[in-house]
């Protein structure tokens, strides 16, 4: 399969620039779009903060050690309810593929910053050439380690009718990718969105209690995954079939 031909490759080279900078950018500058292209500008949230959460045997005896509380080993099967405030994300790149014509089209957006997905934010836009685009795929990569996380959770569970706070902290590397429908871009100048959604109950129904280390002081449950650690970790297949993108016109 050919690579992107050089007109792309310009429009490519633009849209590094363009958005390398952005952070400079003054209100009252523009960037001019070339010719033949179109915008994409991406935004990313949440759906479903709230679902539930199980442990079996093994996970159950080491939650009752690290909330040093041994009758909770002795529950048969445990089910928590489990609901965010906040889910700050430690973004880095996002990543649009897809094939149109002979090409292979990749593109991306690397960045460094913190964003709550409980919140519609923005991730950046990205210019593509007048074309249809086929087999798409949307990447989005998080990634951090001890001092800022790739993930901090912070919510509560309830159990036995009564709230405990949680947080949860994620150190390491996660890719979660959406396949999308055929973009078809038929006009110069053309704005979509791509509209990505991450829905928190399928990556909640996948987990439980036993993949997590952690403490309970002060009556609030702290949870630490170190995928660098452990990258066999239950978390990084939970993400599987999470988030899903939608590009329309805006």
């Amino acid at each position: 399969m050919k690579t992107c031909s050089l007109r792309f490759v310009g429009l490519l080279a633009i849209t590094a620039l363009v958005f390398t900078g952005c952070s400079k950018q003054t209100s009252n500058e523009t960037t001019e779009r070339p010719d033949g292209s179109a915008t994409i500008n991406y935004d990313l949230a949440a759906v479903n903060p709230s679902g539930t959460i199980t442990a079996d045997a093994d996970g159950a005896a080491r939650l009752s050690t690290i909330m040093n509380d041994p009758s909770i080993a002795s529950f048969p099967a445990l089910r928590f309810d489990l609901t965010w405030d906040s889910v700050i994300f430690r973004f880095r790149e996002l990543r649009f593929q897809a094939v149109s014509g002979p090409d292979e089209i990749n593109l991306s957006i690397k960045t460094d910053r913190d964003i709550n997905i409980l919140d519609s934010v923005s991730l950046g836009s990205i210019m593509v050439p007048i074309g249809t685009f086929e087999q798409v795929k949307v990447y989005l990569r998080v990634e951090g380690d001890t001092v800022r996380p790739a993930i901090k959770m912070n919510g509560r569970i309830t159990w036995q009718g009564s709230d405990i706070p949680i947080d949860v902290v994620v150190v390491g590397k996660i890719e979660v990718m959406a396949e999308g429908k055929d973009v078809v871009i038929s006009e110069n100048g053309l704005g979509l969105l791509g509209d990505l959604k991450i829905d928190l109950s399928v990556i909640l129904s996948k987990l439980k209690i036993g993949d997590f280390e952690g403490s309970f002081e002060n009556g609030k449950l702290t949870l630490t995954i170190n995928l660098n650690k452990n990258p066999n970790n239950g978390l990084k297949k939970a993400f599987d079939g999470s988030m899903s993108v939608e590009h329309k016109r805006k």
